[in-house]
């Protein structure tokens, strides 16, 4: 009986730890080509953005959103903190809206090195990458997101 109560004890423990393990995701920093002239941007702005409500730049020219892969921890923080929605969410939006034929979502890239090449290789793309990711050698910058408008 003591074993038993011992093991599930110990059980309960270790699932109490990887679950708060899996729970705590790494943050994200937003970057844009460096020829990009905005330098901060707003929480709203950037969900508006990437859920393609707004499409130009102050300058006119087409933003290119483009978001990580699905399972990144770093997207997962993303659309908690900019789109207060789980990744989940923001698949089931983009499902609705290619079946109604409004929109197609940002592509997704497997890597934070491919989201920096194609932020390097498109003037008017922006997207997020792990904040412990270095961005040197790239020709993208951060950008600060504001908490309001």
């Amino acid at each position: 009986m003591r074993r038993t109560l011992l093991t599930t004890l110990l059980f309960i423990l270790v699932m109490w730890n990887f679950a708060g393990s899996q729970t705590a995701s790494p943050g994200y920093k937003v970057i844009v080509n460096e020829e990009n002239p905005v330098s901060e941007i707003s929480v709203k702005e950037l969900s508006k953005i990437f859920l393609k409500r707004i499409r130009k730049w102050d300058n006119g020219e087409k933003i290119l959103p483009v978001d990580l892969e699905e399972s990144s921890p770093a997207r997962e923080s993303f659309s908690r903190e900019v789109h207060q929605k789980k990744v989940s969410a923001i698949k089931a939006y983009w499902q609705k809206q290619i079946f109604t034929g409004r929109g197609v979502p940002p592509p997704e890239k497997d890597s934070p090195r491919e989201v920096l090449q194609y932020i390097e290789e498109h003037e008017g793309a922006i997207g997020y990458i792990p904040e412990n990711v270095s961005i040197e050698n790239f020709k993208v910058k951060v950008i600060r997101v504001k908490a309001e408008d």
